[in-house]
């Protein structure tokens, strides 16, 4: 269990510099994993709600393949296994990120990483702050959703181009109506706190190195580039002293040319005399 809160908590992670709620981000991807496992071997009755049984069978070619598992969907609703494997396992899945994100919520470094990531959906951040017990999370969740508000109310007035982005992430923000449903079996405590700094800190570590590099980076642009500037500015003094020089030599010449006008003006050639 341990195990698959790491894998998960990485994943969240992750998700922390995408452009989307980071939980959706999580679940949509165990969601694809958890249906591509489901019915195997085909004869396990396996039960299933109808988006997720429609999942398994967009996958499906076989009429009698798809048949098989719909027929196995509804033995387990008469068997008393109404409820969706799939659902149950996301519920479970997060139900630990929502655990393990209250108890980080104190610390300083993951609430900055939450102010640099994107808003929560209305979904999860009930999930994560229900009996408003994270009280940093739920500070910048509520700066991002009135940031949200006005950026629209600003894009409204200006009919701007941004006018749709917002839109959508408002619509990615109100999601699906929130639900309240932990499962049962997976209420009491996990020892989770430790797997979730764990991983904290080596996605911190890991974001820092990064930014590093591309300190670094700029740092050996910015010397090429001034490199480049110097060699300029060398050819650009060059040019001018050059510049300079002739300028002088033009004056000169002119200054010539101007005395010796004046002074075939002054003493112009005598005529020859006629005999």
């Amino acid at each position: 269990m341990l195990e698959r809160l790491t894998r998960d908590f990485r994943e969240l992670l992750k998700q922390l510099e995408r452009a989307s709620c980071p939980m959706c981000g999580v679940l949509e991807r165990r969601e694809r994993e958890e249906v591509a496992g489901v019915g195997v071997p085909d004869e396990s009755r396996f039960a299933l709600c109808r988006p997720h049984l429609e999942m398994t069978l967009s996958s499906v070619a076989s009429p009698a393949l798809r048949a098989r598992r719909a027929r196995a969907a509804i033995e387990s609703v008469l068997a008393g296994e109404g409820g969706c494997e799939v659902c149950a396992r996301l519920s479970r899945i997060q139900l630990r990120l929502a655990r393990a994100i209250r108890r980080l919520d104190p610390g300083i470094r993951f609430a900055k990483a939450l102010e640099a990531a994107p808003a929560f959906c209305r979904r999860h951040a009930k999930a994560i702050n229900d009996g408003q017990v994270a009280g940093n999370f739920a500070r910048i969740q509520r700066a991002k959703i009135a940031g949200l508000r006005d950026a629209l109310a600003q894009a409204e007035l200006r009919n701007g181009d941004d006018l749709e982005s917002l839109i959508s992430a408002a619509l990615a923000y109100l999601g699906r109506p929130v639900e309240r449903q932990p499962p049962p079996e997976v209420a009491e405590a996990l020892d989770d706190e430790a797997v979730a700094s764990q991983e904290l800190e080596r996605w911190d570590e890991t974001r820092r190195v990064k930014r590093l590099a591309e300190l670094e980076s700029e740092v050996a642009s910015l010397r090429y580039r001034n490199a480049v500037l110097s060699e300029e500015n060398r050819r650009l003094r060059l040019a001018y002293v050059a510049g300079e020089a002739m300028l002088r030599d033009l004056g000169r010449d002119r200054a010539q040319l101007g005395a010796a006008a004046d002074d075939s003006a002054a003493n112009p050639p005598k005529s020859p005399t006629p005999r």
